[in-house]
């Protein structure tokens, strides 16, 4: 039996891309989460919030890195998108993926499901993305048009042993680092709804300002 609706409060949110890590930060507590789960006022980053972890290095050119095994994945067939997806809890306060060839779903949120019924909270998928076009979220980013290289009405498939579910692409969006935790579109509580979220990284030279947020629904 799936676990009922489990929510949690953003006290901190920030996305960093290769210069800085594909890093979610965020503070969880337990009982809530924000905007329309409880009406309450948006989340607001505080004092004290989680320090980013050590930055990331690439491998040397031509190395080719470890996939992460899982029965769960997420898919996108206008971009050649498949990746393994894991999930991740947020430990002291802090989501960074572990990997560069995976995404990870935030556990305090909603879970993949099956089928478009079953989902009880929005599904956040987290992945790094480096400007180098080779891993994670790399093939959602289109630093050309300084935007996405989705488009609504591209289909997201999030796989898992009890069948698949798809999301239609309804916008995209930059959001700067700083206004993600105030970003209440973002961290709205819709059950059927697929948020995806990495850096808007342009190149490996600089780091990146902005997050990179898709928005999806089943």
């Amino acid at each position: 039996m799936r676990p009922g609706r489990r929510t949690a409060t953003i006290a901190a949110v920030a996305a960093l891309g290769i210069a800085g890590s594909a890093v979610l930060a965020v503070g969880l507590t337990d009982g809530w989460q924000p905007v329309a789960a409880t009406g309450s006022s948006p989340p607001v980053a505080v004092a004290g919030a989680p320090a980013e972890p050590a930055q990331p290095t690439l491998p040397p050119e031509g190395t080719t890195l470890p996939t992460p095994s899982s029965d769960v994945h997420v898919t996108v067939p206008a971009v050649g998108l498949d990746l393994p997806v894991l999930p991740l809890t947020p430990a002291g306060g802090v989501i960074n993926p572990p990997a560069l060839t995976a995404a990870y779903w935030i556990e305090p949120y909603g879970d993949p499901v099956g089928t478009a019924g079953e989902a009880d909270n929005t599904l956040y998928l987290a992945a790094h993305a480096t400007g180098t076009g080779e891993y994670g979220f790399d093939s959602l980013v289109d630093a050309d048009s300084g935007g996405s290289t989705l488009i609504p009405g591209d289909v997201v498939e999030v796989s898992t042993p009890g069948g698949t579910v798809d999301y239609t692409v309804q916008r995209t969006e930059r959001v700067a680092k700083g206004e993600l935790p105030d970003a209440t579109d973002v961290w709205e509580a819709a059950p059927g709804r697929l948020v995806l979220i990495t850096c808007f990284q342009r190149d490996t030279t600089r780091a990146a300002t902005e997050n990179l947020v898709v928005f999806a629904q089943s």
